[in-house]
């Protein structure tokens, strides 16, 4: 319970802030450009330490290289209290963001060591509804915080949260890994990289991935502009609006965790891309006609929302099992990394064209990344009988 905590801070961080980023640049006379930063840093820092904290905690021990990482998010958090520019801010919310790599890379795996499979399985079930469950409510919070109090309450407020956890996780967290005194190692770190970075397979794995997520988190990082700023709506009409399109995703996820097992992996997978291209093209559609054009916005997001939530699953595991490496965790560090190197890429690529072009540039950047996916998707999972995924000894 306190390692989910900690990861409840960590996400909810992001969407907790959204409706108050007007009020942010505002007070720090930024332009619109600087909402998207914000998201886009954090998600950076999400991306920026997989690749060191595997071994770091091998050398060092879990627990240690764990609440190291917690105390780190806890101070950047109250650090906001006292930040005065923009540039600031910025840099405290990609700190924010590495929390994201602690928890992934040193919590996940120390639930698997600690606790028997059936614990373990539901302990990961609750850590997966709550990185679900953060997007739906994370935005009404903070749309109910900023309207009775200052925007740096937010951080206050998570940061209780995440000392709660720290306290948990001092008293509870034990210490199961071995001191590797050789897990630094360059040559050592290479080889475990060198594999999957070889490997055509996986990268196209990885660029599905990224380009998979851009248009829902677009969504989210240019809400606060065209929604708020732009449109005119209230932070809670802002934060009402993302209900829809995260109870979409969960319902997406919900029907792929019913489907796995009668419907083969490509199924799920072509599904999923189809609900993407219609959500796309209802998108680009009313971007292109309407006025303002976040309704069909709005309706198309949702529909990529659902597919995404079909799919995603499936692409992740095949592109995490593209090569037959001994060190997955080192894998799926490299996958996270790519994919969120990816969709910030395309991100703030589509708010540059929004912020020059208006609303039309949402809907053909929705379009464009869709049918990458789809061209991308195409015989990407095998055949179930030529599919060693599609096994009944790998689908645990």
């Amino acid at each position: 319970m306190s390692l989910v905590l900690f990861e409840f801070a960590v996400y909810i961080s992001n969407d907790m802030i959204m409706p108050g980023m007007p009020l942010v640049t505002r007070e720090f006379g930024a332009s619109a450009e600087a909402t998207t930063l914000a998201l886009t840093a954090a998600m950076l820092g999400n991306a920026s330490l997989q690749w060191l904290l595997g071994p770091l905690a091998e050398r060092y021990g879990r627990r240690r290289v764990l609440l190291s990482g917690l105390a780190m998010f806890i101070a950047a958090c109250l650090a906001v209290h006292y930040v005065q520019t923009m540039p600031q801010f910025i840099l405290l919310r990609f700190l924010q963001g590495m929390g994201c790599c602690f928890v992934l890379t040193v919590g996940y795996p120390t639930v698997h060591e600690a606790f028997e499979e059936k614990t373990a399985v539901r302990v990961m079930a609750l850590m997966a509804n709550v990185s679900l469950l953060s997007p739906l409510f994370g935005p009404l919070a903070g749309a109910a915080v900023v309207s009775f109090w200052p925007w740096r309450s937010i951080f206050w407020l998570i940061a209780i949260v995440a000392v709660l956890s720290f306290v948990g996780l001092y008293r509870t967290m034990p210490e199961l890994s071995r001191r590797d005194r050789n897990a630094l190692n360059a040559a050592q770190l290479w080889q475990g990289y060198k594999l999957p970075l070889a490997s055509a397979r996986f990268w196209r794995g990885a660029l599905l991935t990224g380009l998979a997520i851009t248009p829902l988190l677009s969504w989210i990082a240019l809400g606060p502009v065209f929604l708020i700023e732009r449109a005119g709506l209230a932070q809670m009409q802002y934060a009402m609006l993302q209900v829809p399109v995260f109870a979409a995703l969960i319902l997406g996820n919900v029907l792929l965790a019913r489907q796995v097992g009668r419907w083969s992996n490509g199924r799920l997978l072509a599904t999923g891309v189809a609900a993407m291209l219609i959500g796309a093209a209802v998108s680009l559609v009313g971007t292109a006609i309407l006025a303002p054009g976040y309704p069909a916005l709005l309706i198309g997001t949702t529909l990529h929302a659902f597919g995404m939530g079909m799919s995603y699953g499936v692409v992740y595991r095949q592109s995490l099992f593209a090569v037959d490496s001994p060190n997955r965790a080192t894998v799926a560090g490299m996958l996270s990394m790519i994919t969120i190197v990816v969709a910030v890429v395309v991100i703030e690529a589509v708010k540059f064209a929004y912020l020059h072009f208006g609303d039309a540039a949402l809907g053909i950047g929705a379009m464009l990344a869709a049918a990458l996916v789809a061209v991308l998707a195409a015989n990407f999972v095998p055949p179930p009988a030529q599919d060693p995924l599609a096994q009944p000894g790998r689908r645990s």
